[in-house]
């Protein structure tokens, strides 16, 4: 059996309030209470963990960056450009942009230190 390399034991009692805002960090960054007070207490910036779509959005990426360089071989090869597929491919581009943007706006954290 390994040894423990926290052998330290620590028991707090925790309100309504307190212990729901423990759950909700712990739900949003799928990790155990211990992990998540022990990053707190070092300052480390919690991070969520990405939705279910995101998947999603990184196989759209490639599909545009796919679309990209084909128009820019295509452009190389006969010497224009096509406007249409690059407005096309531009749209596709900005739609995802927008939708990844909603999912990941910065949130800013207060500290307070009393």
């Amino acid at each position: 059996m390994a040894k423990r390399t926290r052998q330290n034991d620590l028991h707090i009692y925790l309100n309504d309030a307190e212990t729901e805002a423990l759950k909700t960090l712990c739900d949003k960054t799928k990790k155990p209470k211990s992990v998540v007070i022990r990053q707190l207490i070092q300052n480390v910036c919690l991070v969520e963990v990405p939705p279910a779509d995101f998947k999603q959005f990184t196989v759209e990426l490639r599909r545009i960056g796919t679309n990209l360089n084909q128009l820019v071989a295509k452009a190389n090869s006969i010497g224009f450009i096509d406007r249409e597929e690059c407005e096309a491919v531009l749209a596709d581009y900005r739609k995802l942009e927008r939708q990844i943007a909603s999912y990941f706006k910065p949130r800013k954290r207060k500290r307070v230190w009393q």
